[in-house]
C-alpha cells in the first residue's frame, strides 16, 4: 500500500508532508526518505540496556559529605561517559506522569488539529513537524516532534500564545515542568563547575545566567514496521549546555561509547532523568569532559515518548575554554566565540562533530 499524503491545508506546506504516525498504522513498507544508509542503521536493540551508564542519587546534596560524594561521582560521569541519569532530583513523578499525559494527548490528536502548530520553515525550529523540523531535509527520522522556547521567560510570554490548548491543562504543566527542569539544571550546572574546580555559579554565568535559554522538545516514536532500517532520531552531539532527557519504559536512546567503538542503549529507570553533556560543556572543560554522541532507534512493536529539555547558553554569550582552566601544560584546545555563531561557524567549515570546527 502506497503511503497516503496529508490532506490538509497550505499550512502542511510548514512541515515534511509524511505523517510518521500515519504511516505506522498502515504498516506499509518504509519510504525511501526514511532508508537511512547501511552505516548509520541500529546496530544494538532498543531493549538490550547497558547496566555501566551512572546512574547517581542527589539526595544529601545540601551536605557536606553528600555533596562531595555526589560531585566525584558527576566528575568521573562526565569524564568517562559524558551522559548520566539522576535520581532523587526533586522533579516530582506526579509532575513527569503529567508531562507524559499531555504529551501522548497532543501527538493523539487528529492531524488536521496538529498542523494548526505546524513549525514553519527557517528560523528557529519552534513547533509540530513529523520527521524532520527541517522541510528541506533529505533523509527524514521516524518521529514526530513539538518544540517549546520555555526559556528565558520574555521568550516564553511572547510564544506562550502559540502554544496548543489541548489538552486542557497543556500550557500550565509545560510551564511547571520548564521551571522545574530549569531549577534542576542550575544545580547540576553548580555541581559540574565544582567538579572542574570552579566556583559553583561559573558555568551558570558563563552561559548567560538567568538569560540563558531552554528549549523542551516532545518527541513520538511510533512502532516501526523496519526499524533495522531506520532511526527514530540520527546520531549527533547536541550544541548547547546540557540535556535533560525524560523517557518512557520502552527504551530506545543510545550512547556512542567511542573508546569501545560501540553504540549502548539508556537503561529507562522509572523517575529517573538522563543528563547528558553539550558541546559547550567539552568546549569550556577544554576536552577534559565530553559531549556524548547519542541517537534514537525504534522498533516494531512499540511507541516510545520521550521529553526533551536543553539547556543552551544566551545567543551572546561568549563561550570558550574557562581560562581558569589552561596552563602552559594545558593550553586553549579550542577558540573562544560568540554562541549565536557557533552553528554557523561549524555548518560552514563541515566538520562531522559541530565542536572540531572550533579546534585551534
Amino acid at each position: 500500500m502506497a503511503p497516503s499524503p496529508i490532506d490538509v491545508s497550505a499550512d502542511a506546506k510548514r512541515v515534511v508532508p509524511m505523517s510518521v504516525m500515519k504511516l505506522a498504522d498502515e504498516a506499509a513498507p518504509l519510504p525511501a526518505k526514511f532508508l537511512k544508509k547501511a552505516s548509520e542503521r541500529p546496530t544494538t536493540a532498543h531493549n538490550v540496556f547497558c547496566k555501566e551508564i551512572p546512574v547517581i542519587s542527589l539526595e544529601g546534596i545540601d551536605s557536606p559529605s553528600g555533596r562531595e560524594r555526589i560531585v566525584g561521582e558527576v566528575r568521573d560521569a562526565c569524564a568517562e561517559w559524558g551522559i548520566f541519569q539522576v535520581i532523587d532530583h526533586g522533579v516530582s513523578e506526579e509532575l513527569m506522569r503529567k508531562m507524559m499525559e499531555n504529551t501522548l494527548s497532543f501527538f493523539k490528536l487528529p492531524l488536521e488539529e496538529k498542523i494548526k502548530y505546524a513549525a514553519k520553515p527557517g528560523g528557529f525550529p519552534v513547533g509540530y513537524a513529523s520527521g524532520s523540523h527541517r522541510a528541506d531535509d533529505d533523509i527524514l527520522d521516524w518521529r514526530e516532534l513539538m518544540s517549546h522556547r520555555c526559556l528565558p521567560k520574555d521568550v516564553r510570554e511572547n510564544d506562550y500564545s502559540l502554544w496548543p490548548d489541548q489538552p486542557e491543562e497543556y500550557r500550565k504543566i509545560l510551564v511547571e515542568y520548564s521551571d522545574n527542569i530549569d531549577r534542576l539544571v542550575t544545580l547540576l550546572l553548580a555541581v559540574i563547575s565544582e567538579s572542574l574546580g570552579l566556583p559553583s555559579d561559573y558555568i551558570k554565568n558563563a552561559v548567560g545566567g538567568e538569560s540563558a535559554e531552554q528549549k523542551i522538545l516532545l518527541n513520538y516514536y511510533p512502532q516501526c514496521p523496519q526499524p533495522d532500517l531506520t532511526l527514530g532520531l540520527r546520531k549527533h552531539t547536541d550544541y548547547g549546555t546540557i540535556t535533560v532527557l525524560q523517557q518512557d519504559e520502552v527504551g530506545g536512546l543510545q550512547a556512542y561509547k567511542e573508546d569501545r567503538d560501540q553504540w549502548v542503549t539508556v537503561e529507562p529507570i522509572s523517575g529517573a532523568l538522563v543528563i547528558n553533556l553539550g558541546d559547550q560543556i567539552q568546549i569550556l572543560s577544554n576536552a577534559k569532559y565530553c559531549s556524548v554522541e547519542h541517537q534514537a532507534v525504534v522498533n516494531s512493536n512499540q511507541t516510545r515518548l520521550s521529553l526533551v529539555t536543553f539547556a543552551n547558553p544566551n545567543a551572546m554569550a561568549q563561550m570558550g575554554p574557562a581560562p581558569e582552566l589552561l596552563s602552559d601544560s594545558n593550553p586553549a584546545k579550542y577558540r573562544r566565540y560568540t554562541f549565536k555563531d557557533y552553528l554557523p561557524i561549524c555548518f560552514a567549515q563541515k566538520t562531522r562533530k559541530h565542536y572540531d570546527a572550533l579546534v585551534i
